[in-house]
């Protein structure tokens, strides 16, 4: 007799990737770089949300 193997549920894999952490991110321009603080996803570290000022520009 087989089993099949363990898969994890889908509530498990959307909870992962609503863990999150504050990073320093580091941005290059004209005037030189600039360093800000970001909300960032464990599993790919993609922003969470965009800062006010990211918004405008």
């Amino acid at each position: 007799m087989s089993t099949a193997p363990n898969k994890p549920d889908a509530q498990d894999e959307s909870a992962a990737s609503d863990v999150t952490f504050t990073t320093d991110i580091s941005e290059n321009d004209d005037e030189g770089t600039s360093v800000r603080q970001a909300e960032v996803r464990t599993d790919d570290l993609s922003e969470t949300k965009q800062t006010e000022g990211d918004a405008n520009s």
